[in-house]
């Protein structure tokens, strides 16, 4: 499995990529049966959420993966209610998501009896912890802020994604995919 796959708006899915989906339950969507994840990115993102309990922190999956059908049925929707320059800033095409991969959550936290979710939870203790300490379960915080301009999304504190060993490195050397990839080239 690689998991440092690049996926973005410019490097679509492999036809031949094909993750081990493993079903997963969430709080956030206890009424669902259909939720999965790939394997290995779930295990560590249980992990990841059983560490920040010890702080105090109840994180959940918001979202995980979606077929190349559902992704564009969100994109379509945003193109309708808000236009598709609008659109192609908040939402990835089919085949250019990472929740596509398998190896992408949106995770949301859990306080004072309710979800918090997107950009509500920018500014919770509960979700700069998970982006401070995502690393040491192979997670990065996907989409950071001030680099728009280099992953072209826009900052999505809820996001991160699995990409295994390199996680550290990206992390300590403040790097998104896209700019670990370019100095490998």
């Amino acid at each position: 499995m690689n998991y440092e796959i690049l996926v973005n708006k410019y490097h679509k899915i492999p036809e031949k990529f094909n993750p081990k989906l493993t079903n997963i339950k969430t709080k956030y969507k206890e009424d669902m049966d259909n939720l999965f994840l790939e394997e290995k990115t779930y295990e560590k993102f249980l992990e990841l959420k059983k560490e920040a309990l010890k702080n105090n922190y109840v994180i959940e999956i918001e979202s995980a993966y979606r077929t190349h059908e559902y992704q564009q049925k969100l994109f379509d929707n945003l193109v309708e209610e808000k236009g598709l320059e609008y659109a192609e800033k908040y939402v990835a095409k089919p085949y250019t998501s990472e929740h596509e991969t398998g190896l992408a959550i949106d995770f949301c936290v859990f306080k004072n009896n309710k979800f918090i979710i997107e950009h509500d939870m920018a500014n919770l203790e509960e979700t700069k912890w998970v982006h401070k300490n995502c690393y040491k379960f192979g997670f990065i915080l996907r989409y950071p802020k001030n680099k728009e301009d280099i992953t072209k999304y826009n900052y999505e504190p809820w996001h991160i994604r699995y990409i295994g060993d390199i996680a550290e490195y990206l992390y300590k050397n403040n790097l998104t995919l896209e700019e670990y990839n370019n100095i490998g080239e």
